[in-house]
């Protein structure tokens, strides 16, 4: 399975905004239309959704495609909620899905009970606001070629690089071409995925239940219990976000958000 995410902001302008913002890790592509980010291994579409969300806001709006050898899935981002398109057969979709979620059986059994969602890449509407998305997004698109690749959406073979070629973005269908043959795995490998560190959250029962303990043994009153529980509960949430932040801006910029010439002639910036 592939990740990519493309912007039309320029690498350098990317690179810094991402740092200070703490977004990523990630490797920046710089191509001729903006920049293209590759996620590290590993990393779940809700992270890579969070992180094409917050490149949005930092541009014009932002593309997520997500794909491997048999479904293809491509968010267009202009605003907090994208537009999916996506190809393959409804299983293949679902079990790609599955896999980009990293689902455990409750995730499964969610999309399961939501493929119903897949039968609107039929819908012309649904495929029109594809389109208008992709226009707002990058205005040199073209409209018939995109559409026509949404369309043909029980051929997944190369559906993503056919999509951004169609689109008049081949730099891009270029990077995802070469992201399949591994042209950028020895910087990926080097990256950390962005999951957020959960163990704070197995403090909070135990915590909590102390501070009942010690209020019934000392009959304190409950307001203090509410008021030392909230606490912990803020608290917690403040740890789990210093720990967040510690993957991107505590670290060396270039280590965390390499720029990376995949594409033949790119040049690194710093």
């Amino acid at each position: 399975m592939r990740m990519l995410i493309w912007t039309p902001l320029n690498a350098a302008e990317l690179q810094k905004a991402m740092h200070s913002g703490n977004v990523g890790p990630a490797a920046l592509v710089p191509v001729q239309s903006g920049t293209v980010l590759l996620p590290p291994p590993a990393t779940k579409l809700n992270e890579a959704a969070y992180m094409t969300n917050r490149v949005r806001k930092l541009g014009n709006g932002a593309a997520l495609a997500v794909w491997n050898d048999d479904a293809a899935l491509l968010y267009l981002f202009t605003t907090t909620l994208g537009r999916a398109s996506m190809w393959g057969s409804r299983e293949a979709v679902l079990r790609l899905s599955e896999q980009a979620k990293q689902s455990g059986p409750v995730g499964r059994l969610f999309d399961r009970s939501t493929a119903g969602l897949i039968n609107l890449r039929e819908k012309d509407k649904w495929q029109a606001d594809a389109i208008d998305k992709l226009t707002a997004l990058y205005p040199a698109a073209g409209r018939k070629g995109p559409l026509e690749r949404i369309r043909d959406f029980h051929n997944a073979g190369g559906a993503i690089p056919d999509f951004f070629r169609a689109a008049g973005l081949p730099e891009v269908a270029q990077v995802a071409e070469l992201t399949e043959q591994g042209r950028a795995d020895f910087v990926l490998e080097t990256l950390q995925p962005p999951h957020t560190q959960k163990w704070p959250l197995a403090l909070i029962f135990p915590l909590i239940l102390v501070t009942a303990l010690v209020t019934v043994l000392l009959n304190v009153g409950m307001v203090v219990y509410y008021l030392v529980a909230g606490a912990l509960l803020v608290l917690t949430a403040g740890l789990m976000v210093s720990l967040r932040r510690q993957l991107v801006r505590s670290k060396p910029i270039n280590t965390v958000l390499p720029v990376i010439p995949v594409t033949q002639g790119a040049v690194p910036t710093d």
